[in-house]
C-alpha cells in the first residue's frame, strides 16, 4: 500500500493520552516552585517528610471534597496510589471488577497484585447494570474500578441513574467503588454529574491527579477515602517510598493560591474543546455509521471497527503509514463468561486521544485510519 497523501507527513500518534506541549505552564509552575523554595517551607520540603503528603495541600483537598484531612493521601500520581490500594485490599485470587473496556494500565496493576480482573460491559451511558448484577450473583469483588467522567479509553460518562445504581449495589453487596476522576474538571460542555462519593461516601474511594490539569511530570496524585482505608495506606506509602515529593506538592498548592489553577483550567478547555469537536467530526466524515460515545470533555474518543472491516495486523500497517495506534486488546479484562466469543473486539477497538494533536493532524490521522480499514 502506498503512503497516504497528506500535507501532514510526520507520524501522527493516537497512542497515549498526554497533554499538549503548549498546555504545560512552564513559566508559572517554575515561579511557584521558586517561591516555595525561597519561602519559610523551603528547607522543610527538601527534607524527608510524610504525613501522607504536604499537609497544606492535603487541607486544600479536604476542603474541596468536604472531608477531614485524615481522609486524604497524596502520592506520586494516581496509578501509584491505585497500586498501593490494591496491595492493601486484594489478596491473590480475589476479584476486582472493571468496566469493559477500561484503562489498560489499571488492569495491569490489579493483575500484578494478584487480582482476578473481570470486565463488565460498558454501554454509551456507563456500565451495563444488568450485566453487573449478573456478575454480582457469582462474585463479590473487593472493589469495582470506574472512570465515571469521560472514561479512559471509551470517552463515556456514566449517567446519573447508573451512578445511583452503582452506589446502591456497592452498599448492598459490600464492595468498594474506586472512582478515578482525572478528567472530571475538563468538561467542555454539558452538565456536571455527582461524584460517586457524594452518593455513597463510605463505599467510595476517589483517586485523581494533577497530571492532566497542570503537568504529568510533577507526579502529584491524591486519594480520598474512609479513614480505615487511608490510615494504613499512609503507613504503606511511607514504607514504600520513604517520603513524598514535597517540592512539587507544595508548588501545586502555590499554583492554586496564586489563582493560576482556575485560569489554567479555562485555558485548557479553550485549547482542547475544538480538538474534541475535530475528532468527532473526522470520525463521522471518514468512518460514517460507526456508533460511538461523543464525550463532552476529557482526552479520549474511541471506536469499535465493524467486523467486516480490514482490522487484521492494523497496528503494523498503520505504523507503515506513519499512524501510531495502541493495541486495543489491553483495554479488555477477562469476560465474566470465558466461553463468550467477543469476535476479536479488542482487535477492532481503537482509542483516539486528541488533546496533543492539532485539528489538522486529527483529520489527517482519521483519513489514514479510514483508508487502512476499508474492506
Amino acid at each position: 500500500m502506498q503512503k497516504t497523501t497528506s500535507s501532514i507527513s510526520n507520524n501522527i500518534s493516537f497512542t497515549r493520552g498526554v497533554p499538549a506541549l503548549e498546555a504545560l505552564p512552564t513559566t508559572l509552575f517554575s515561579e511557584c516552585l521558586q517561591a516555595v523554595l525561597a519561602g519559610p517551607d523551603g528547607k522543610t520540603v527538601l527534607q524527608y517528610g510524610h504525613n501522607g503528603g504536604y499537609v497544606p495541600l492535603k487541607q486544600l483537598l479536604a476542603e474541596q471534597y468536604q472531608v477531614d484531612i485524615d481522609q486524604v493521601l497524596i502520592g506520586n500520581g494516581s496509578l501509584h496510589l491505585q497500586d498501593m490500594l490494591t496491595a492493601q485490599l486484594v489478596q491473590p485470587g480475589e476479584v476486582v471488577f472493571t468496566e469493559q473496556p477500561s484503562y489498560d494500565r489499571a488492569i495491569k496493576t490489579f493483575r500484578r497484585r494478584g487480582a482476578k480482573v473481570i470486565g463488565i460491559p460498558l454501554a454509551l451511558d456507563g456500565v451495563d447494570i444488568t450485566a453487573l448484577e449478573e456478575a454480582l450473583a457469582r462474585y463479590t469483588p473487593r472493589f469495582m474500578y470506574i472512570v465515571p467522567d469521560f472514561q479512559n479509553p471509551a470517552g463515556v460518562t456514566t449517567s446519573r441513574e447508573k451512578r445511583q445504581a452503582l452506589a446502591q449495589l456497592a452498599e448492598k453487596h459490600g464492595f468498594y467503588l474506586v472512582e478515578d476522576v482525572p478528567y472530571r474538571t475538563l468538561r467542555y460542555s454539558g452538565e456536571t454529574l455527582p461524584l460517586l462519593r457524594e452518593l455513597n461516601p463510605e463505599r467510595t474511594i476517589t483517586v485523581s491527579s494533577y497530571s492532566k490539569l497542570i503537568s504529568p511530570g510533577i507526579r502529584v496524585g491524591y486519594l480520598i477515602g474512609p479513614r480505615d482505608i487511608v490510615k494504613p495506606l499512609i503507613a504503606l506509602a511511607e514504607d514504600t517510598t520513604l517520603a513524598p515529593v514535597l517540592p512539587t506538592q507544595a508548588a501545586v498548592l502555590e499554583f492554586h493560591e496564586r489563582g493560576h489553577f482556575e485560569r489554567n483550567l479555562e485555558n485548557l478547555k479553550q485549547l482542547y474543546a475544538p480538538r474534541l469537536q475535530a475528532m468527532i467530526s473526522a470520525i463521522k466524515t471518514y468512518l460514517p455509521g460507526i456508533d460511538f460515545a461523543e464525550p463532552e470533555g476529557g482526552f479520549f474518543v474511541s471506536i469499535t471497527l465493524p467486523q467486516e472491516s480490514n482490522y487484521q495486523h492494523l497496528l503494523q500497517r498503520a505504523k507503515e503509514q506513519e499512524l501510531l495506534l495502541t493495541d486495543g486488546n489491553g483495554f479488555f479484562a477477562d469476560h465474566l463468561n470465558a466461553q463468550v466469543n467477543q469476535a476479536h473486539t479488542g482487535d477492532r477497538f481503537v482509542r483516539l486521544p486528541f488533546c496533543a494533536l492539532t485539528p489538522q493532524e486529527i483529520e489527517a490521522g482519521m483519513q489514514r485510519l479510514a483508508e487502512l480499514v476499508r474492506a
